[in-house]
């Protein structure tokens, strides 16, 4: 195993490669790249299950050509990184890149949640081709790769299934059990085929497990930071004006992760508030009309590009910069919620 150190690496940022073994029998002839983004908050993501799982996945698909790994981290340490694991492709360990809400440079006084701009960080680091995104805390049940081999080749969009689970119990990637509760199962399960993937609507898109070409997110201006940062309905959202910037979109159940229930709450959860007005004062929390969950709605129906700050240029510039080797910029705006119109600084 090599550790290489690019000019891109700075204080926030580590990038650590393996390179492929001899043992390692892939295709490389297949002409789409494949980028997996592996994306946690947690000091203790579960990532053996994800690696152990995957490597299950490759060696059912060994045509494949090996698929650069993004592990978007908040918590990167080299010490974090998720080493032996049998995995012989590329890895890039980094932290989200410099945000506004999160993180060493944010204008908030606490973490708040931003899952767009997680998700931004690995869209940057992506080559052209397709990238998948899978969250923390899962792991990836047989025919997983399989479904993001047939979106790749029919071209859609593919929304994998999930379900959360209590007393997950995983071994060398393989599931050996685990129990079923009421309200763990994917709200769009009943609309699934188990045999093939059904046709979906952009509303259906979940970050948890999703595939997508590269060049889409490009085309809408990347996931909805200035948005859904500090709120959350970044996925449906971003699908939505996928939708309406043409793209096709499939649920497949054959692309299904298990989540493990308890270790969502063993640690505690970043600062996400809905927000509406009582007599012109911004007040916590929803109202199922007139809040801002509902106004961030409203926009992605009627968007194809989001208007996400990235200072000069769009997210296609900033990746492009960023693949060139330079540092992510250190982001200064906006110092307001866009809906509350409160002072970032006192959030």
């Amino acid at each position: 195993m090599a550790e290489v150190s690019p000019k891109s690496v700075s204080g926030w940022n580590v990038i650590l490669r393996l390179f492929q073994q001899a043992d390692c029998v892939h295709n490389e002839q297949l002409p789409m790249n494949l980028t997996i983004a592996y994306m946690t908050a947690r000091k203790e993501p579960k990532s053996e299950w994800f690696f152990a799982s995957l490597g299950r996945e490759l060696e059912a698909n060994k045509d494949l050509p090996l698929p650069r790994i993004i592990v978007v981290d908040f918590y990167h340490s080299k010490e974090r990184f998720p080493r032996g694991q049998g995995y012989c492709g590329e890895i890039i360990n980094t932290n989200p890149k410099p945000c506004i809400w999160q993180g060493e440079h944010r204008l908030t006084r606490e973490n708040w949640f931003a899952a767009s701009n997680a998700r931004n960080t690995a869209l940057c680091l992506a080559p052209d081709g397709w990238i998948v995104y899978v969250d923390d805390l899962s792991v990836l049940m047989p025919g997983w790769l399989k479904a993001v081999r047939d979106a790749m080749s029919g071209g859609y969009i593919a929304l994998g299934a999930y379900k959360k689970v209590k007393n997950l119990v995983v071994e060398n990637g393989e599931v050996k059990s685990y129990e079923e509760f009421p309200g763990g199962i994917d709200s769009r399960w009943r609309h699934g085929d188990p045999n093939s993937p059904v046709d979906a609507a952009g509303s259906w898109m979940f970050g948890c497990s999703v595939a997508l070409p590269v060049e889409a997110l490009l085309t809408i201006n990347g996931w909805p930071e200035d948005l859904c940062d500090g709120l959350s309905g970044e996925d449906y959202c971003c699908g939505i004006a996928l939708q309406n910037a043409g793209y096709k979109f499939k649920y497949d159940l054959r692309m299904l992760t298990l989540e493990s229930e308890e270790h969502h709450h063993i640690e505690p959860a970043f600062r996400r508030e809905d927000w509406h007005f009582e007599n012109g004062v911004p007040k916590i929390g929803g109202n199922g009309a007139d809040d801002k969950s509902h106004a961030a709605l409203n926009i992605a129906r009627q968007s194809t590009y989001f208007q996400n700050s990235f200072g000069e240029g769009d997210i296609g510039a900033l990746r492009q910069r960023t693949l060139m080797g330079f540092p992510f910029p250190i982001p200064s705006a906006p110092e307001h919620d866009w809906f509350t119109k409160l002072a970032l600084k006192d959030l």
